[in-house]
């Protein structure tokens, strides 16, 4: 059946035909303009719209405006992954541009609790970011038209804005996946524009350009801080503290306009209601400048506030206001949709209306934005001074780098954090200086500090758009804990600003050969550089002593141990590259004088200590699985373990020589396009030797195909939890609510004598978990490896029926198939990059599956001679 769209007023408004799309359309009428500035039509080639600007070419157009107008400075801030260069570009009155650290300094006064400076003449700064997903490009591509427009617009208005404004414009969030989209779009743009929605051009391989170059949502990491975008970006903000932040998105092409304020109730409870008023006040500003080209728009119904990781909610932990635009999209140059035709240059022209509507509503609301930024952190002293606790004390087992990311990120967001200094008992834990830290809360950043460092578990309002929990020492692996300084401990009166200089090691002459243990959370990359320079290794799963030039060293399940014999180099290049890598890692590795331990137990020739296979991991990608779960594998392994993966796309598999692998990863996804030969195919390397580790539905999906012994806990349990009778309509939205698992920390018991928990010091871990999926409890013993507690939620929502249907069950199994080997994770091991502490377990499954000899209760037993540890 053929539909017709009817055409909506947009269709006539002088955006429609795009190939003579003219600056007229855009600019404001009644101003006039610096002929000596360069539109974007001359330096671009093409008029705004009518083509996605790549990157290179919006970068250009920013440094020409640099060049030709005395407003302007841009400043290169830092590079994406690909390379491409992070530019800000500071927009002020010409008089200013040579006082713009005076101007900042001026700023950053009015937000220093300890000052009292007059707010009201201080200098105003609005922060404008575009298209931190790079697929909704019409925020880059107006940001083209809000530098020229700021270059070159003359009159009083502009005037009066730049005098004490200091106007930062970030052009593109997401500069990598910008440039992957505008090529996509480019690349089947018609010279005859076609509207149809199925044409290639509006719909983009499973390779989006939303995400950055590992795949990842750039929104969720601006708490985070895994990617050089973020790192970049939040030095500006962090340098600025601006007063207004604008983040510029799209969204369905069937929608209109979205801008904040959103739903009220779905703020974060620490964001004060006086943030959410000026948001109001500014959207009169944004109604009216839409009203007067006849578009439409909405407000309060959609999206939240809630996680303090997005562009729109950040920065309403720290004083600014933040404020969410989404457009509906064109995806592409022209398309259909319920309302009649979208154009490019129709998205494009709402984009910049309100970057100006922004400017004019902060310019005219300055004196009360910069009295609410002022009381804002005067306030938060106030608000952490009555807090039951004075701050958090951090411990780790042992020094890592686990510790030392996380006090990264608190550095990097101005919360600071002190060392201890001499070691103390609190609460039976002990304390020991060199490795645990306090966090006060009275500090200047104390809502963004409780925000990090939150447990909550219940809110007003239970429907969430992202997580409900990002609880930074959880997602490392930290404990931490609330205390309060009348108990007498000693901490240093300088703030942490970057951990010591690793001495170094000094490796010792040995007949024997050297190790290192499994707990440092690089030891992985340790083992894979001197796997890749052919060094051999070899694996002890037990805990051994050794005997070293400084005494007896005892080590725990997991040491590595490079030996002497079998090495295929000289002994003076294998000490070399060990020496060169311990120390670029960090670890200490121990020297050893004798093969013959001093304890009951193996010896360093045990045979129980086995060589260290070299892996060759293959990722399957494509169609139907996780872009980000994937990219979130293929990014630790690349960047934390220097390890290869293999991306092959689906529909490849039936054509890949698997035999080349020794792991196979199936991370979160709909496999449905996997057939029985291509189990057959799966289920023959796996019975020859191959590992194949499941995540989420790539586990459920090996255990329907009766390759993961274990059973998926079934819906029906979660939905007994949630009658239906006497619901009316109204309940819908909270009915559906309470059965999502929000994003939350649950807490699991490891099981330590297994080969897949080594390295880990502690039985209990926190895991995120944004699914109902978990295992029931294996009736075969020795399969499972974790379990959640009874109680499980450690931070975040979820509802009590869910609570109830997950608690105890299993979320960690392994066992072996045949010579191979069955690994599933109910949850997603490397959230967003920056769950460290579960991420490890992934390397584990890779490096120490030969151990994992556990066999389902309905697998037959394989002839093995496992006395000899033939396999």
């Amino acid at each position: 059946m053929l539909f017709t769209l009817g055409v909506s007023a947009h269709a006539y408004d002088g955006g429609r035909d795009i190939d003579n799309v003219t600056l007229d359309y855009y600019l404001p009428k009644n101003v006039s303009y610096d002929p000596s500035v360069p539109t974007p039509a001359e330096v671009l080639g093409h008029e705004v719209g009518q083509w996605h600007v790549r990157h290179d070419m919006l970068v250009r157009y920013m440094e020409v405006l640099a060049e030709h107008s005395d407003r302007f400075t841009i400043e290169e801030i830092g590079r994406t992954h690909e390379q491409r260069p992070l530019v800000i570009v500071k927009v002020s009155a010409a008089k200013n541009k040579d006082r713009l650290e005076e101007m900042r300094q001026a700023h950053l006064a009015v937000s220093d609790p300890s000052q009292n400076v007059d707010a009201a003449s201080a200098p105003l700064v609005i922060y404008a970011g575009f298209s931190v997903h790079g697929d909704e490009s019409s925020g880059s591509n107006a940001s083209l038209l809000t530098a020229y427009y700021l270059a070159a617009a003359q009159g009083e208005e502009i005037d009066a804005w730049l005098d004490n404004t200091v106007i930062l414009l970030d052009p593109s969030l997401n500069p990598d996946g910008l440039g992957r989209f505008a090529q996509w779009a480019n690349q089947f743009r018609s010279m005859t524009q076609g509207t149809d929605t199925q044409d290639v051009e509006h719909n983009q391989s499973w390779l989006r350009g939303r995400q950055n170059h590992y795949w990842f949502d750039l929104n969720r990491d601006w708490l985070l801080l895994q990617h050089p975008e973020s790192r970049a970006r939040i030095a500006v903000y962090q340098a600025w503290l601006p007063n207004v932040l604008t983040d510029h998105h799209e969204m369905g092409s069937s929608s209109t306009y979205f801008f904040q304020p959103g739903i009220p109730s779905r703020k974060n409870p620490d964001t004060p209601d006086e943030n959410v008023t000026f948001t109001e006040k500014l959207a009169e500003y944004h109604a009216e400048a839409l009203d007067e080209i006849n578009s439409l728009y909405y407000t309060e119904e959609s999206f939240d506030d809630f996680y303090y990781g997005k562009g729109s909610s950040y920065p309403d932990a720290q004083g600014t206001i933040g404020i969410l635009f989404e457009q509906a999209s064109s995806r592409g140059h022209v398309q259909d949709t319920v309302n009649g035709v979208i154009t490019f240059p129709f998205s494009v022209r709402n984009q910049f209306v309100t970057s100006l509507s922004t400017i004019r509503g902060a310019y005219e609301e300055r004196a009360g934005l910069l009295d609410f930024q002022q009381r804002f952190f005067k306030e938060n002293i106030e608000l952490a001074k009555a807090e039951r606790h004075d701050g958090f004390l951090l411990r780790a087992e042992q020094g890592d780098a686990r510790m030392t990311e996380l006090l990264n990120i608190l550095r990097q967001h101005r919360i600071d954090a002190y060392p201890v200094t001499d070691t103390f008992k609190h609460n039976g834990k002990t304390y020991s200086a060199g490795t645990s830290y306090y966090v006060p809360v009275v500090q200047r950043n104390y809502r963004l500090l409780k925000g990090a460092f939150s447990t909550r578990q219940d809110f007003p309002d239970n429907t969430f758009y992202d997580v409900s929990a990002w609880t930074l020492p959880m997602a490392f692996n930290v404990e931490f804990e609330a205390v309060r300084t009348s108990r007498r401990f000693k901490v240093s009166d300088q703030v942490w600003t970057g951990p010591e200089a690793f001495a170094g090691n000094n490796l010792g002459e040995t007949r024997v050969g050297y190790m290192f243990g499994w707990d440092h959370y690089f030891a992985p990359r340790l083992l894979t550089q001197l796997q890749q320079k052919g060094i051999h290794a070899r694996l002890a799963v037990d805990p051994v002593t050794v005997r070293t030039p400084e005494g007896t060293k005892a080590f725990e399940r997991g040491a590595v141990i490079v030996t002497r014999a079998y090495q295929s180099m000289p002994w003076a290049q294998v000490r070399e590259h060990l020496q060169a890598f311990a120390d670029s890692n960090e670890i200490e590795v121990a020297t050893l004088t004798s093969g013959l331990t001093p304890t009951t137990g193996m010896d360093i020739g045990s045979r129980s200590i086995d060589p260290a296979r070299t892996p060759s991991v293959l990722m399957l990608v494509g169609h139907g699985v996780n872009t980000q779960e994937a990219g979130e594998v293929w990014y630790y392994l690349d960047r934390h373990v220097n390890l290869p993966v293999s991306k092959v796309e689906l529909d490849r598999l039936s054509r890949t020589d698997l035999s080349r692998y020794t792991h196979i990863i199936m991370v979160n996804g709909r496999y449905s396009s996997l057939t029985e030969k291509h189990r057959n195919q799966l289920t023959s390397w796996i019975r020859n030797g191959g590992t194949i580790i499941g995540q989420k539905g790539g586990a459920v999906w090996l255990s329907e195909n009766n390759l993961l012994k274990a059973t998926p806990v079934a819906q029906s349990a979660f939905e007994e939890q949630f009658p239906t009778e006497g619901l009316s309509y109204g309940d819908r939205s909270d009915f559906f609510a309470q059965q999502r698992v929000a994003g939350a920390i649950f807490n699991a018991k490891l099981d330590l004598t297994h080969p897949l928990t080594v390295g880990y010091p502690r039985n209990e871990l926190p895991v995120f978990k944004n699914s109902t999926v978990a295992f029931e409890v294996n009736e075969a013993p020795f399969v499972d490896v974790a379990r959640y507690t009874e109680q499980p939620v450690l931070a975040g929502f979820t509802s009590e029926g869910n609570r109830a249907v997950l608690g105890g069950k299993s979320a960690i199994v392994a066992h072996r198939l045949g010579a191979g080997r069955v690994i599933g994770f109910a949850d997603n091991l490397n959230f967003r990059a920056f769950f460290w502490g579960t991420s490890k377990l992934l390397s584990n499954a890779i490096y120490w599956s030969q151990y994992v000899y556990g066999t389902a209760a309905d697998e037959e037993e394989e002839e093995a001679n496992e006395e000899a540890h033939s396999h």
